[in-house]
């Protein structure tokens, strides 16, 4: 019986993780959308840039600008 509640609690816990990681990309994408990480990404610069904001959206939150130049077109 004790196996059976240990998988229900493992299960349980996947799925708050699961919802969990999609609230954090959620947030990410909705906050590196309003600080303009997603106009124009005509480079590879300005890609990365939003890949970055949206999995460090926390940082953007405080302030710091991750818009990079890599160089690159």
């Amino acid at each position: 019986m004790r196996l059976g509640r240990t998988a229900v609690i493992g299960g349980e816990d996947d799925a708050v993780r699961s919802l969990a990681s999609i609230a954090y990309v959620v947030l990410g994408v909705m906050i590196a959308s309003q600080h303009d990480y997603y106009t124009d990404l005509a480079t590879v610069s300005r890609v990365v840039s939003a890949v970055v904001a949206t999995a460090l959206w926390p940082l953007v939150l405080f302030g710091a600008n991750l818009h990079l130049s890599l160089g690159l077109t």
